[in-house]
């Protein structure tokens, strides 16, 4: 977290923070499955379909669950309970998010609002409060992550990632049968983004069976993407449908020597009502 939490180890800034800073983690070596050939414009085009059904579908997300931070030699774990708003009616991103972390006995030691005009962080147990606009440039400062947006970690949540890409940028696809890998190269060297695929690859939008297992990325180009440690590192486990929207029930990522592990123990995709709005505790 930024030094202006001052030299305080406490709970509610090592997990928060740990949640912030953790979903754009990396880790000191990465596997990469071998990759046999180049998949075809029509494996290329079925993948992009999946993903755009995909992020349309899930809109509204209301979780708990636990959240272990690993971090200097240290473990701390606490419960949370989170609520965010991806997409409107139209499916235009509105990303609202918030998130409460409890202690003990269920006391509440830290909550991290959001909107895409500002964010909040309280922490509660000592009476300090960050805020500003929720731009790239707050979000670095506070997560101490390059290029981290809150449509990034709203999408993390939810173990979606968008391939957004245009006629400047290298994209490649890759796939071994078992396991299916895209390479974005944003030209020019601005950055470099990777994805593994577990399942059967779609031909469009309806067909095929795929998981997201692992997103990564680079600021820049990296000198090999199997031994150059990345500066975001996700990995999505235990798959599990709700309301129709495939969403993974364990995430992990890891920082250097750092881990960040969460555990959702109950999850309700596009609940019927759902209010996140940024106030005071």
């Amino acid at each position: 977290m930024s030094s202006r939490f001052g030299n305080k180890t406490v709970i509610s800034a090592a997990l928060l923070g740990g949640f912030l800073a953790g979903c754009a983690s990396a880790p000191k070596t990465t596997v990469v499955h071998p990759l046999a050939q180049s998949a075809n414009m029509a494996a290329i085009a079925g993948i992009h379909s999946w993903l755009d059904r995909k992020s349309r579908a899930a809109r509204s997300l209301n979780a708990s669950g636990d959240i272990t931070v690993d971090q200097n030699g240290e473990s701390n774990s606490a419960s949370f309970t989170l609520k965010s708003k991806r997409l409107d009616a139209s499916g235009n991103r509105i990303d609202s998010l918030g998130i409460e972390v409890m202690g003990p006995f269920g006391i509440n030691v830290a909550r991290f609002l959001a909107s895409p005009q500002e964010y909040k962080f309280y922490d509660i147990l000592h009476g300090q409060t960050l805020s500003g606009p929720t731009d790239t440039h707050s979000l670095e400062a506070l997560t101490h992550l390059q290029g981290i947006s809150l449509e990034d970690m709203s999408d993390i949540i939810y173990g979606l990632v968008r391939i957004d890409t245009d006629a400047n940028d290298s994209v490649k696809f890759y796939s071994d049968n078992d396991l299916h890998h895209a390479l974005i190269i944003r030209v020019p060297g601005v950055s470099t983004t990777a994805l593994d695929f577990e399942g059967a690859l779609p031909t469009d939008s309806s067909s095929g069976n795929l998981t997201l297992v692992r997103y990564q990325r680079w600021n820049g180009v990296p000198e090999s993407i199997t031994t150059t440690p990345p500066d975001i590192a996700v990995h999505f486990a235990e798959p599990m449908r709700v309301n129709g929207v495939s969403i993974p029930q364990h995430i992990e990522a890891n920082a250097g020597e750092n881990k960040l592990t969460l555990e959702y123990d109950h999850v309700d995709i596009n609940p019927s009502s759902l209010v996140v709005r940024i106030k005071m505790p």
